[in-house]
């Protein structure tokens, strides 16, 4: 599953699994991995100084256009948690995010995922990446190229 790192991983603080996040069984909801994974998501921004509001009020929003999951052991309430995220592609409009979600006192793995996005333009149409994406990420503009 794992495709070559454009970046290194970056982690979103630890935080605790909260009893809204489980099921009856006593264990993380799937669909909360999702929610996980774009809090990742805005923590890989933050560390790179992208204003995604800004580029959606420009007109250039990213929109998920796939998600993966893979469930490896059960989170459950209380558990602390970090969920880590890097960039695997960059490529024309599309790009694509990897992730792993840890337990923060273990390390042990809890699922492993990712997700594809599409930028697009105010009419809903595929674009390219904007480019001061490309030069927050790259800022020596050494872009790596990746595998097709």
């Amino acid at each position: 599953m794992h495709s070559e790192p454009l970046t290194p991983w970056i982690e979103t603080a630890p935080f605790e699994v909260r009893y809204a996040e489980t099921d009856a069984m006593g264990v993380v909801y799937y669909a909360n991995y999702l929610v996980w994974f774009e809090a990742a998501r805005g923590t890989f921004c933050r560390a790179y100084e992208i204003d995604y509001v800004a580029l959606e009020k420009n007109g250039t929003p990213a929109a998920v256009v796939e998600a993966y999951c893979r469930y490896r052991a059960p989170a459950r309430y209380g558990d602390r948690i970090i969920t880590r995220v890097r960039l695997t592609e960059l490529k024309g409009s599309t790009m694509r995010f990897e992730y792993e979600v840890l337990n923060a006192d273990t390390r042990q793995l809890l699922a492993e995922g990712w997700t594809r996005h599409v930028w697009i333009n105010r009419e809903g149409k595929p674009t390219r990446c904007p480019e001061e994406i490309r030069r927050r990420v790259f800022p020596e503009d050494n872009t790596p190229t990746p595998q097709s």
